[in-house]
């Protein structure tokens, strides 16, 4: 198990409840709902669980019941705000151990290069495009306005 100091999620939350957080949309149920750093999926969101935990299954039934509900909510607001063809829901662990969901929209060619596969397969210099300040506010805006607040 690690310790909440040396998990990113953790130290994200810190920042969340610090305000310095620029990613940070709204603080949902059992989450909280921040844009992802990287925008090559336009609105692509990731909700971290409040509090450390590692493992899903762990979580009283509640919770995770809870937490469903966020991810149903951020996805609406998603669906709402940019129309995809389609929405990705990951629930990772592996690279970050921290409760987290990817929610990612997904769209058709040209758009989207490889809708019908999980983003982690394209190349990095594709994924890790960042997002320009003035971009994120106006996607966190959107965001909020269809309803993710």
């Amino acid at each position: 198990m690690a310790a909440q100091h040396e998990c990113p999620a953790c130290r994200r939350i810190a920042a969340i409840r610090a305000g310095t957080d620029p990613f940070f949309i709204a603080e949902l149920s059992e989450s909280f709902a921040v844009l992802h750093e990287h925008q090559a999926y336009e609105g692509w969101c990731v909700l971290l669980l409040r509090d450390h935990a590692e493992h899903l299954h762990l979580l009283p039934v509640e919770r995770q019941q809870r937490l469903a509900g966020d991810v149903a909510r951020a996805a609406s607001a998603i669906a709402r705000a940019f129309s995809p063809s389609r929405i990705n829901y990951e629930c990772l662990g592996n690279q970050m151990p921290h409760v987290h969901w990817h929610i990612i929209p997904r769209h058709l060619p040209p758009r989207d290069p490889d809708p019908c596969s999980v983003v982690w397969v394209r190349p990095p210099s594709e994924l890790n495009r960042g997002v320009d300040p003035a971009r994120r506010i106006r996607l966190i805006e959107t965001l909020k306005a269809a309803g993710l607040r």
